[in-house]
């Protein structure tokens, strides 16, 4: 009974990581094949890998897998423009899904995209100029 707990309360953050993905690629009427060990995708019937999702769809299984198998344990991701080939509603929800999927996660990212920060996480923004310093002439570019 108690393994039972155990995988049931295991499995709830892997079932969030389905849905979200789900929704996200409902658009193009993909969902995930839910009965493999792996992951592959069904679209109009037909089994699709992810070697065959657009670049914007594997950004985000990267991000989402990636923040999934950290086990809500306490850690740091870093992400350099993370934004790159996501669609703008994406950009908007990628923070609050990755804390959704972990909220013990530590983000740092560098992006120049304000949709990234616009659902409420303008005031953690740190400029790069505002921690910045010189160094033999060479002057950090502001970040946008």
């Amino acid at each position: 009974e108690e393994e039972r707990r155990k995988a049931a309360t295991l499995s709830v953050a892997k079932r969030r990581f389905q849905d979200m993905i789900d929704e996200l690629f409902s658009y193009t009427r993909k969902k995930i094949d839910r009965k493999r060990n792996d992951i592959a995708f069904y679209q109009d019937g037909e089994l699709l890998f992810p070697y065959k999702l657009s670049s914007g769809e594997k950004q985000m299984l990267v991000i989402l897998l990636t923040v999934l198998v950290q086990d809500n344990s306490h850690c740091v991701l870093f992400m350099d423009e993370p934004e790159a080939s996501l669609h703008i509603e994406w950009q908007q929800k990628l923070i609050a899904m990755i804390r959704e999927l972990n909220p013990n996660v530590q983000i740092i990212l560098t992006t120049h995209s304000p949709a990234v920060i616009m659902e409420g996480w303008l005031d953690a923004v740190t400029e790069v100029s505002d921690i910045s310093t010189e160094a033999d002439g060479f002057k950090a570019a502001p970040v946008h």
